[in-house]
């Protein structure tokens, strides 16, 4: 069997029930709806930006392979270089965030809000205006950094 295609036309209806379904925690919908919009319009970066979103959505959900290599690659076709960093930041900051879950991986936690932290910075540089957003998820990076008392990896060597 094939899969149908949408019609053109319906692309910004689809993608609001695609973010409805991020709302509901069901990133695979999202996904789904979002490689549909692909299928007609390869480039939409409306589509471009829901898809990365559900897929980083998914490092909430425990047993979820996330595959980081698909979210690069998407975040690599945005137009805008604000874009292009803004959502390299969420993207390591969830991923950073999802380490937290596990007591062995707080510096590799550090270590991703620091790399987010430093995308954000690049993002506010360019910032439409005002937009405030690499600004929060900058300082949400920080403030969770302080509370979880995150420290860099030490290496073996430092110890001796």
């Amino acid at each position: 069997m094939d899969y149908h295609l949408i019609h053109q036309d319906s692309i910004g209806t689809v993608l609001d029930k695609a973010r409805q379904y991020r709302a509901l925690r069901e990133p695979d919908l999202a996904i789904s709806i979002c490689i549909d919009v692909f299928a007609v319009d390869s480039d939409n970066q409306d589509a471009l930006v829901v898809y990365i979103l559900a897929l980083t959505d998914q490092y909430s959900h425990s047993g979820t392979k996330v595959k980081d290599k698909r979210i690069i690659q998407t975040i690599a076709k945005l137009e805008s270089a604000f874009h292009r960093h803004y959502y390299t930041g969420i993207f390591l900051e969830r991923k950073a965030r999802a380490w937290l879950k596990n007591p062995m991986s707080q510096s590799f936690a550090y270590e991703g809000l620091m790399e987010a932290i430093a995308e954000y910075e690049m993002a506010e540089k360019m910032v439409p205006a005002h937009c405030s957003d690499p600004i929060l998820r900058y300082n949400s990076c920080l403030r969770t950094i302080e509370k979880e008392h995150l420290q860099p990896r030490v290496e073996f060597d430092e110890l001796y």
